[in-house]
């Protein structure tokens, strides 16, 4: 039987939350084959194990690949596509968890609207808490339209989570879609750009699917600097729009973009209440616009 979704998770000190993420893959309304490749890249604390144990558990399920070195979670995803046998690729992250319904509710919209991506809504988890997260927007379209909407919403609704979809494996194949591997943060926005342009079709609905956890050992939040590395991330994905799509790099970059603008003043505020000066978080703040809403 053919498998219909490989859920790629990579796996580093992951023990804490993993088992709950781990169950939620398992425990899917779905009747047809998928795969959860736990993709564990150096992992020192109980990970391993937990990995080997649910693989020998689930040997028509589960595969765990094992290295001992770590580099890095866009190396780890990038070898997750790869080796990855389904139809779909579904992102998840280690300390978070999916929806019962995630493929009973994306895959059969994927299918029927042969999308190169679909999206869901998500929910943000907090210590005991769970509220809805703010990228909740129903849209079809194509690539472009999904990245001129990144642009012109104060709210980001549209967002470069590469978490909580499915993206079609032969499109991201064929255009050689891959997670930089030299950022160290936010490496999902110039995927999330490439892959857009290389889709045909993409479908955002609004149902919350996935369960995202904001934690005190997460990337973004043991981060200095930011604005300074999600202006990174920003100029990476601007050299892509470049290169492929110069008309629409123009269009975008001509002028200072809310959507854009609201984003790093966040980020500058950020590095505020990690111990920043605040007039330089500000005049770095000025730069960042400055530099990203250059000459394009």
């Amino acid at each position: 039987m053919e498998v219909m979704v490989s859920f790629v998770v990579p796996v580093y000190q992951s023990g804490k939350y993993l088992r709950d993420c781990i169950d939620s893959l398992l425990d899917q309304d779905f009747e047809l084959r998928y795969e959860i490749l736990l993709l564990d890249f150096g992992s020192q604390d109980d990970s391993t194990a937990l990995c080997q144990e649910y693989e020998k558990r689930h040997p028509g399920i589960i595969r765990f690949i094992r290295c001992e070195e770590n580099y890095g979670v866009s190396a780890t995803r990038n070898l997750g596509i790869l080796w990855a046998r389904g139809k779909y690729i579904a992102f998840v992250d280690s300390d978070d968890m999916v929806r019962k319904d995630f493929l009973a509710t994306l895959f059969p919209l994927a299918e029927k609207e042969k999308a190169d991506i679909v999206a869901g809504g998500y929910y943000l988890l907090s210590g005991n808490k769970k509220r809805k997260g703010h990228s909740r927007i129903a849209m079809k379209g194509n690539g472009i339209d999904f990245i001129r909407k990144l642009y012109r919403d104060p709210f980001m609704k549209t967002r470069t989570f590469v978490w909580g979809r499915l993206f079609l494996r032969s499109t991201l194949v064929s255009n050689r879609v891959q997670f930089p591997t030299d950022i160290l943060s936010f490496e999902d926005l110039p995927f999330t750009y490439k892959a857009l342009l290389s889709a045909d079709r993409v479908v955002y609905v609004r149902t919350p699917v996935y369960f995202y956890r904001q934690s005190d050992h997460s990337l973004t939040k043991r981060t200095k600097g930011i604005l300074e590395t999600h202006l990174l991330a920003f100029s990476r994905g601007k050299e892509i729009l470049r290169k492929e799509k110069p008309v629409l790099a123009k269009e975008l970059f001509s002028k200072k973009r809310l959507a854009i603008t609201l984003q790093l003043k966040y980020d500058s505020h950020l590095d505020v209440r990690r111990g920043m000066d605040r007039k330089q978080a500000k005049e770095a703040y000025v730069e960042a616009v400055d530099n990203l809403f250059g000459r394009s």
